[in-house]
């Protein structure tokens, strides 16, 4: 939870990729909006930590669909703070609804979800959620920073929420009626992944340069080509574990009792995913396919 809500929003500023769709105009809360959360809260965070209060938590999670998939352990994390801090005065985004489906005939096609009043502005708020660690390649335009699974990549992402979720104006709520969407919110947190030894194995102009839609205070680390057997050499295997989906998010220390040596070859490199080699965390990863970069940088 004090990762969801610390971690900034990738992005300082919604991208357009879709210019000749009619779309409307999405906004991203900055950094200091997402700080200012995490410290209102912080005093809850503390006891839903240390008491029994975890109970109230953990409940509230096993109840939602798909508990032990990533995105929807985001999305219930936050959705449990925006409901409980709601309640207990500490911010002003009062739920209306979640995970509205969207329907063209009979056929689901989609959904949203969430659509929040917000007290403070007197406005109706849609926000779309989206968890993601994206591995970055040059020139590290949002095509080039690539999911595990390589058909899903930033700016597909965000195409696909602008053209589909975001383009909704009216919503029917169970209690609250129908109401018109006054302002749209991407949220899009997460890790993302720079090629391990990059400025050693790359020439200058391969070099990452950050660039200004990408906030400069995103959790960055590294990730490595699975048949890069040089770095994957540099590894302190006594260190060096794969990690649960859960920590994807924070680093959970008590999984390092369990570990196991890890052991690899030429023939059988080791499988993609998370891992953590001491308190650093790195991706084992495919090459990362080439993507188009036609987009602005």
């Amino acid at each position: 939870m004090a990762f969801v809500l610390a971690c900034p929003n990738v992005l300082t500023r919604w991208l357009d990729f879709a210019p000749h769709h009619n779309t409307h105009s999405i906004e991203v809360h900055s950094s200091e909006f997402w700080r200012a959360q995490f410290e209102t809260y912080s005093k809850r965070l503390y006891a839903l930590d240390n008491t029994t209060a975890y109970q109230q938590l953990t409940r509230y999670l096993l109840n939602r669909p798909s508990p032990n998939r990533l995105g929807f352990h985001f999305e219930g994390l936050l959705s449990f703070w925006l409901e409980d801090g709601y309640a207990r005065g500490l911010h002003a985004y009062e739920t209306l609804a979640s995970n509205i489906q969207l329907y063209n005939g009979k056929q689901t096609v989609g959904e949203l979800d969430l659509i929040l009043y917000n007290h403070k502005e007197k406005l109706t708020e849609h926000w779309e959620l989206a968890i993601k660690f994206f591995m970055g390649s040059y020139p590290f335009a949002p095509a080039n920073w690539v999911g595990i699974n390589s058909n899903d990549n930033l700016e597909r992402k965000m195409t696909y929420m602008q053209t589909k979720q975001f383009r909704t104006v009216w919503v029917d709520t169970e209690e609250h009626g129908r109401v018109k969407i006054d302002k749209r919110f991407g949220v899009i947190k997460g890790r993302f992944f720079l090629p391990l030894n990059m400025n050693e194995n790359a020439d200058e102009s391969d070099d990452f340069v950050w660039l200004d839609w990408l906030e400069r205070r995103f959790p960055m680390h590294e990730w490595c080509d699975e048949n890069d057997t040089r770095s994957l050499a540099s590894f302190d295997k006594r260190k060096l574990r794969l990690a649960h989906y859960i920590e994807w998010f924070t680093k959970r220390d008590f999984y390092d009792q369990r570990l196991t040596p890890l052991s690899w070859s030429v023939d059988k490199p080791p499988r993609a995913g998370l891992y953590f080699e001491g308190d650093r965390p790195i991706v084992i990863y495919p090459k990362v396919p080439a993507t188009s970069t036609k987009t602005e940088a």
